[in-house]
């Protein structure tokens, strides 16, 4: 699952995506849009900053707005920015590969192919997908519990 972190920045890259070429969004209103500790958000904005993916603004009239085209900004890379790696498991990480502990030796697991084919389909998707592209709202599911499975 995404970190809080990188939920938190795309929410607020999204939110500076939509005011494109308005200006510097202060703080605050992204905070309060997208239901973002004001602390934790400046840290993120600040990441961003030296990431070169947000430009800051001083003073008065100050704020945040994208560096870059919303079209230009990939949620791949804002994945890898902050989380480090598209794979659900250590040893299907592209760029962080590790060993998985109390596992079979990897040319004998299954699970990491598995993995392995997930991951670059995701990659794929993610790596096609900019700030740009329209996200449709879905509802939520329904609180009912999920069917009992028959035979």
């Amino acid at each position: 699952m995404l970190s809080q972190k990188t939920r938190y920045t795309i929410r607020a890259l999204q939110h500076l995506a939509d005011h494109w070429q308005q200006g510097a969004v202060r703080l605050d209103a992204v905070a309060e849009a997208q239901n973002i500790p004001r602390k934790f958000l400046t840290v993120i904005l600040a990441e961003l900053v030296r990431e070169g993916l947000v430009i800051s603004h001083r003073g008065r009239d100050g704020g945040y707005e994208l560096a870059l085209p919303p079209v230009d900004i990939r949620y791949g890379d804002i994945i890898r920015l902050t989380r480090g790696s598209l794979a659900l498991v250590p040893c299907a990480s592209r760029n962080a590969h590790e060993h998985c502990t109390n596992c079979l030796p990897e040319v004998e697991c299954r699970l990491r192919g598995l993995m392995l084919t997930l991951r670059d389909e995701m990659a794929a998707m993610l790596d096609r997908m900019t700030l740009a592209d329209p996200i449709e709202v879905e509802p939520p599911f329904a609180d009912d519990p999920a069917p009992a499975l028959t035979d």
